[in-house]
């Protein structure tokens, strides 16, 4: 009798153990919970860069061009390992900032499924397109009549189809403003390239200035009066007036007058890629199901603000 009551006192024991652990467990997942519930999300995203500025660290992710921070403190050293981890095998991970701020809150591991996920669209491989489109414009006149089209179609103009093209909000997006661009020389006929500069950039718009990781616009082949093949960038959110020389784009996209900035990198690819981080992986959008999404979304913004620019995440490819 004595062996019994002993057996059933351990037993009631380990229930009790059990039932304590699982309530902490369970109310962990609800402070977790409560804790996201009060942060932004940024959504499942691949870190690109991580650099230190003036004791805090300045994460660049896939796609976005805006810099995200987050400070090397005790607290958050969990989280600065996962956004190591995930930089160096170019891995998912989950990204929450404080509501209005650049500042990382939280960070979780991305799932196998989310892995598997990027793995299949984010790739080292630079995808070829066929096409038996012109690739080089035949005139300056052609260039400037092509220029005037992509520009008419500015969010705010009358001449505009939906979803327009969100020159005025140069926070973010630029990656989907270049690529409405190409979609636009490919209807009349033409194809292009595209430029990427990277580094710690600024710019101005003339009234406000933006911070971004990298900048992307449309590099477009085109001859000269003398029949000689010239490159020019258009990107109306930095040279509303007309195309620029790609050396005079990317001296604008390190205004010193807006603070310290500099190019650390750029790279020419073919039209058809969407994102190109600066280790040379590659995102595409070939139905345009992300950049009509993401137009769509910063369509009625303008100026400098709202800064970080609104969650896109939901967007898709």
């Amino acid at each position: 009798m004595r062996k019994f009551l002993l057996s059933m006192m351990v037993f009631v024991a380990a229930l009790s153990f059990n039932a304590c652990t699982e309530s902490a467990a369970e109310q962990q997942m609800i402070n977790n919970e409560s804790n996201t519930k009060n942060f932004t999300e940024l959504g499942k995203t691949v870190p690109v860069g991580i650099e230190d500025e003036n004791g805090k660290l300045k994460v660049s992710f896939m796609v976005t061009a805006q810099f995200y921070t987050i400070t090397p403190t005790k607290e958050n050293e969990k989280y600065v390992s996962l956004i190591r981890e995930a930089l160096q095998n170019e891995t998912p991970i989950q990204v929450f900032v404080k509501p209005g701020t650049h500042e990382i809150a939280k960070v979780e591991k991305g799932s196998e499924e989310d892995i598997r996920y990027f793995k299949s669209v984010y790739t080292k491989e630079a995808k070829s397109e066929a096409n038996k489109l012109t690739s080089v414009l035949p005139n300056v006149a052609t260039l400037n009549s092509m220029f005037n089209l992509i520009k008419n179609q500015a969010c705010g103009t009358s001449t505009a189809s939906s979803p327009c093209i969100t020159f005025r909000y140069p926070v973010d997006g630029c990656y989907a403003r270049a690529h409405k661009m190409r979609q636009i020389l490919i209807n009349n006929g033409y194809d292009c390239e595209k430029q990427f500069v990277y580094g710690n950039l600024k710019a101005s718009t003339g009234t406000c200035c933006v911070a971004w990781s990298y900048h992307v616009a449309i590099l477009v082949s085109y001859k000269n009066a003398s029949g000689v093949t010239e490159k020019r960038i258009i990107d109306p959110s930095l040279f509303p007036s007309g195309p620029v020389t790609d050396t005079a784009w990317r001296n604008a996209c390190i205004n010193t007058s807006c603070g310290s900035a500099s190019v650390s990198s750029y790279a020419n690819t073919a039209g058809n890629v969407y994102y190109r981080s600066p280790s040379a992986s590659y995102l595409y959008d070939n139905n345009l199901v992300n950049t009509n999404c993401v137009l769509n979304i910063f369509s009625s913004l303008s100026g400098c603000s709202p800064s970080p620019a609104p969650y896109v995440g939901s967007c898709g490819f």
